[in-house]
């Protein structure tokens, strides 16, 4: 299969010619941050960074820069509504804000949800995160302030912390946040070792997961898993897992 996007990590796809520029982009960003003095999160833990490590920079690269939202993928003047899921802190909420657009943030975490206002606010960013919680709320596009829905949704490595059934509502709940012709990336730990409360353990989760959010997928309609496992989890390093990625359209 030939560029499949629907698919497992590959740390070669950071050198894909529509992934490498958002890449570059994204590392030059995190450096720019780090020396105008602000802090990023990941995987919970908040501190001046001058790198975010490569798994996690597959997730950001791919999942920005094949949705258009990554700046070498732009027009000149370019700008989104994005909804970010359980990003609080982290450097696409951050990075997209400097871009210029409207960031809405949902997270359950207060602490970072203050934070990531804060930082915001000094920066000088159009970035909102709220404590809105989709497992229990089922806001409108117009509740979160983008009335006719966000341009693009993104939720990187979350939906696999939402145990069941909350995880496919919370999927079904973020389809219907997306404005008509918009775009959604999701990503999750995927394989039998993942450790997360309620990972994709096999193609059948994956495929349940699609079916719950009801779009679409972009490109490959079958989601295509390599076969090779990492050991991403620095508590647990002899059980080796990796991550998944989907893309879906909205029709207009």
């Amino acid at each position: 299969m030939e560029h499949p996007l629907n698919k497992t990590l590959a740390y070669e796809d950071l050198e894909d010619p529509l992934i490498q520029p958002t890449h570059r982009s994204l590392k030059s960003w995190v450096r720019k941050w780090l020396i105008r003095g602000y802090r990023l999160g990941v995987n919970g833990a908040v501190r001046r960074r001058i790198r975010v490590r490569g798994y996690k920079m597959w997730e950001y690269s791919r999942g920005l820069a094949l949705t258009g939202l990554g700046k070498p993928a732009r027009q000149p003047g370019e700008k989104f509504s994005v909804l970010d899921l359980g990003g609080a802190m982290t450097l696409p909420v951050f990075y997209l804000g400097d871009l210029g657009d409207k960031v809405v943030s949902l997270d359950i975490d207060g602490p970072m949800v203050q934070d990531t206002n804060r930082q915001a606010k000094r920066a000088g960013m159009d970035v909102t995160a709220l404590t809105t919680n989709l497992v229990e709320e089922d806001p409108s596009p117009e509740d979160l302030g983008v009335p006719g829905g966000f341009d693009r949704v993104i939720c990187f490595c979350v939906i696999e912390h939402i145990v069941p059934p909350g995880q496919h509502r919370v999927a079904e709940r973020m389809a219907k946040l997306l404005k008509p012709g918009g775009q959604l990336a999701l990503t999750f730990d995927y394989g039998e070792n993942a450790n997360s409360e309620a990972p994709m353990p096999n193609l059948d989760s994956v495929h349940a997961l699609r079916d719950a959010i009801g779009l679409p997928l972009r490109g490959n309609k079958e989601f295509h898993d390599d076969g090779r496992r990492y050991p991403l989890s620095r508590r647990n390093p002899h059980r080796p897992f990796t991550f998944g990625a989907l893309f879906f359209d909205k029709p207009a």
